[in-house]
């Protein structure tokens, strides 16, 4: 009795395995199918039954299966482990192949024997260590990233196709999301998803998954009908063009969060299928090895600037004060030479002078507000001021120039126009650059406007000159620092443009500046009107 119920608990403990427990004749027939097995391939006992062992593999598994079970069974050996063989793989009824490892025994009932094999799907385990493999490598891949862009597309790279058919990695700009690299593993895709790069930042819309990220810092998962979706929710031709050449079924946008900062978002696409627990969890993986990287890659780029910096600054004064320090040198000791005193003229020696020292003030107070707008210290104390008396102070100072260079002057103040809140030193301090720079390029007998208009909530300055004008190629660089045109003789140390900009958009404001090769330049700025509660 206690032998018959060890056998029906055995029985039962085979016939709910986990692992399949398939048994067959010497023909190679499956006699015995347990739960586990029905789980694994799919097959109901009754639709295996008295086939052969093959059906349950791949097609190029099954030349040699039957001969080497023949081999095993004239073998003394009665039993193979796990791990003994090399990795299978088995074959469910919809056609999957999944990896797997088996044991195989035989056991001799008189003249015949009966093959007992146990075999355990590995899809999972095989997953994990190949996705352990796989960040391990994009850990050490991104770590040796230098550069924010360089990160961006390996990320990319990285993405597709390991975790979906398409990839747009976007930067965050405040409210709004610049693309920096995407990847598709269709090449024509690939080439037309580029075109959202070059597009420039976009705002998201309510309702789309970028604006919901803003909002909650969690991931996004559309598992269907995900391209008409962000077709609706999107603004930008060419994002759209993206989304309806790769025509996402599911899209997964993650969040990619650095010292508790959203800094980007990781958007994968998939055309035929969607994202299970696991693509998730793998995804949510990267996008944090993603993360880390390009946050790091952003302080070494800042860091790199900040060098960079130092270096075009040490340029600057070692260059720009030491021709006004060779002059106050020179004439100083020329008015101390008793022997050349007598000889030269006095006043125009200390006037020259006093030039120089002007120009090493403007220097060294450049640098200082360039210093003060990186630590985010540039004083504004803004007040509401009437437009015209702003353009009036600052052009009561620069009207000696334009007469000396006999340029015509025209001054457009539109009528009424609204108190705007203004630090009144700072903007004259634009005004000034601008204007000179207008007076420096503009040739004898050329003309200068100077204008303000009232626009939506702002009031706009605008200065314009006929002078040389600025050739396309370098209008990007502008309001960079050191910056300066081959047109400029090096009148200056390239600071004022890229100050001008920093103080315009501390008073909330924008500046840019127009120009056509030949045609002359207008340079713009905005300042915001006052309101009741500012009067």
């Amino acid at each position: 009795m206690p032998e018959r119920i060890t056998h029906d608990i055995l029985a039962e403990i085979v016939g709910i395995a986990a692992d399949a427990v398939i048994c067959m004749d010497a023909f190679q027939r499956i006699t015995f199918f347990n739960k586990g097995a029905e789980r694994i391939f799919c097959y109901s006992p009754e639709e295996v039954i008295g086939e052969r062992l093959e059906m349950l593999m791949p097609e190029r598994y099954r030349g040699n299966h039957a001969r080497q079970v023949a081999e095993f069974g004239r073998s003394k050996v009665t039993a193979r482990r796990m791990g003994e063989r090399r990795e299978i793989a088995g074959l469910r009824k919809n056609g999957e192949e999944f990896p797997a490892e088996a044991a195989i025994s035989q056991v001799q009932q008189g003249d015949s024997v009966i093959y007992a094999v146990v075999l355990r799907d590995v899809t999972v385990r095989k997953k994990f260590e190949q996705r352990q493999e796989f960040l391990a490598a994009a850990g050490e891949k991104l770590a040796s990233s230098f550069g924010s862009g360089e990160v961006l597309h390996h990320v990319a790279e990285l993405a597709v196709p390991a975790l979906a058919d398409g990839c747009i990695l976007e930067n965050r700009v405040d409210d709004s999301f610049l693309a920096g690299a995407v990847a598709h593993s269709d090449p024509s895709v690939d080439r037309l998803l580029h075109q959202i790069t070059r597009s420039g930042m976009r705002k998201p819309p309510t309702g789309h998954p970028l604006w919901e990220i803003l909002r909650t810092r969690k991931p996004v998962l559309w598992q269907s009908d995900a391209a008409s979706r962000l077709v609706a929710n999107s603004a930008m031709p060419a994002y759209i063009n993206g989304i309806r050449a790769m025509n996402p079924q599911a899209a997964l946008f993650l969040p990619l969060l650095a010292r508790e900062q959203l800094i980007g978002v990781l958007g994968l696409f998939r055309s035929a299928r969607g994202f299970d627990g696991d693509d998730l969890a793998f995804s949510e993986d990267l996008a944090r090895l993603a993360a880390l990287a390009l946050d790091n890659s952003r302080l070494f780029d800042a860091v790199r600037g900040s060098l960079r910096a130092q270096e075009e600054m040490v340029g600057v004064v070692s260059h720009d004060l030491r021709n006004p320090v060779a002059a106050i040198k020179m004439l100083s000791r020329a008015l101390l030479d008793p022997h050349v005193r007598g000889s030269i003229d006095t006043g125009q020696n200390l006037a020259l002078i006093a030039e120089a020292a002007d120009q090493m003030d403007t220097l060294i107070r450049d640098l200082l507000d360039v210093n003060s707008l990186d630590a985010g210290k540039l004083r504004i104390a803004t007040e509401p001021i009437e437009p015209s008396a702003l353009l009036t102070e600052a052009l009561r100072t620069l009207q000696p120039l334009v007469r000396e260079k006999e340029i015509a002057l025209d001054v457009q103040i539109e009528v009424g126009l609204p108190r705007v809140l203004a630090d009144t030193e700072r903007i004259q301090q634009v005004l000034s650059n601008l204007v000179g720079n207008a007076i420096k390029f503009t040739p004898k007998g050329g003309k200068i406007v100077i204008a303000a208009r009232s626009d939506d909530h702002t009031v706009t300055v605008s200065v314009a000159d006929s002078g040389s004008g600025i050739g396309e190629e370098h209008l990007p660089k502008v309001f960079d620092r050191y910056w300066q045109s081959t047109r400029t003789n090096r009148q200056g140390a390239g600071l004022g443009l890229a100050i001008a900009k920093g103080i315009v958009e501390g008073h909330g404001g924008r500046i840019w500046i127009e120009s056509t090769k030949g045609e002359g330049t207008t340079a713009q700025f905005t300042l915001p009107v006052a309101g009741k509660d500012d009067m």
